[in-house]
């Protein structure tokens, strides 16, 4: 088969290796579909200590059952399918609190490798974050699973009121799922502020209407009278971003710190501000089995509808120029269609 290999950052190559057959309760999957996403630039741009280098690259999917292993009840070769890259083990600490996304195990048993043509899932995967695809809703969209449930489990842990005004600082990917979740759950005044000029020309297009970050000031004005916005979601992972969202919300707001910075990254907070003015702080991190349930509903559900985030699809062959593709902001998300 073949797959995209992550050799350094800046550095891909696609290679040939034979798919491994599944063990007891693990499943071989015929990918139909594999989604970038902006961890996956970011490994690519600078390395990601989740991400091995070198090593296989990719972890949002879908697909078709290609052959099972023993024990695997509810799923048979040619089922089409849906799932994530992890699944927590239900037994550990953090799992009987309640927080099974810093599950011990989480980050430890997760796969990667879906740009390629098969991928073996993981007993703990097929046991807890697998799903079959109804004939519904495209690959395409089912290979949105993953990204949605990470936004799924923030928006679980947000205090929401259908009047909030919410700002989503970044332009990518998760800001376009956070503003379909949003619009989904009832929040109808949403903006969209980036700094990629390519990206909001994109937006425009598909009629969202985004701002650019140097714009804040101004509809923080004109939307909020200068109060500030009730809740501010900063979706870009860049410590610029993280700042200029505790400079956006209101007192008593809520800030969602939602992008991974680089480790060791420092923020300079202003604790007066966080004291007198009762700021909510909250950094979701991955998700856990029930925002895979929740994202899944929202999937398939038609009145869920972000604007276009797949702008390209492609080979996997292709995987150098995809990621200048999108280092640059010339495509969104793009769909490697083995």
């Amino acid at each position: 088969m073949r797959r995209v290999i992550l050799q350094s950052p800046g550095r891909i190559s696609v290679e040939d290796q034979d798919p491994t057959g599944p063990g007891p309760g693990e499943v071989l999957i015929r990918v139909r579909c594999a989604t970038t996403c902006g961890t996956d630039l970011k490994a690519y741009l600078r390395g990601h200590p989740q991400i091995p280098m070198p090593g296989p690259f990719g972890h949002e999917y879908s697909g078709e059952i290609a052959s099972v292993g023993g024990d695997v009840n509810g799923f048979l070769p040619g089922d089409p399918i849906m799932g994530v890259h992890s699944a927590p083990c239900g037994v550990c600490f953090w799992c009987r609190r309640g927080q099974e996304n810093l599950c011990i195990d989480i980050m430890k048993s997760k796969v990667l490798g879906s740009f390629a043509e098969y991928l073996l899932l993981p007993a703990n995967i097929v046991l807890r974050n697998l799903y079959k695809k109804p004939p519904t809703i495209s690959f395409q969209r089912a290979a949105l699973l993953e990204p949605l449930a990470c936004v799924a489990d923030a928006i679980r842990r947000m205090r929401l009121r259908m009047d909030d005004s919410v700002l989503l600082v970044g332009s990518g990917a998760i800001a376009l799922l956070f503003e379909a979740a949003l619009r989904f759950n009832g929040v109808g005044d949403v903006t969209v502020a980036g700094r990629n000029e390519n990206r909001l020309d994109a937006l425009s297009d598909l009629g969202l209407n985004p701002i650019h970050v140097r714009e804040i000031p101004g509809a923080l004005e004109a939307k909020t009278s200068g109060r500030g916005f009730d809740v501010v979601v900063e979706c870009a992972g860049k410590l610029d971003a993280w700042q200029q969202a505790m400079q956006s919300v209101r007192r008593g707001g809520q800030v969602v710190f939602f992008g991974g910075c680089p480790l060791g990254t420092q923020l300079d907070l202003d604790t007066g501000r966080m004291h007198y003015d009762d700021l909510t702080l909250i950094s979701p991190f991955h998700f856990g089995t029930e925002a895979v349930r929740t994202a899944r509903e929202w999937l398939l559900d038609e009145r869920f509808a972000p604007v276009e985030l797949i702008t390209q699809e492609a080979e996997l062959e292709s995987a150098p120029e995809v990621f200048e593709d999108l280092r640059h902001g010339r495509a969104i998300k793009v769909a490697f269609m083995p």
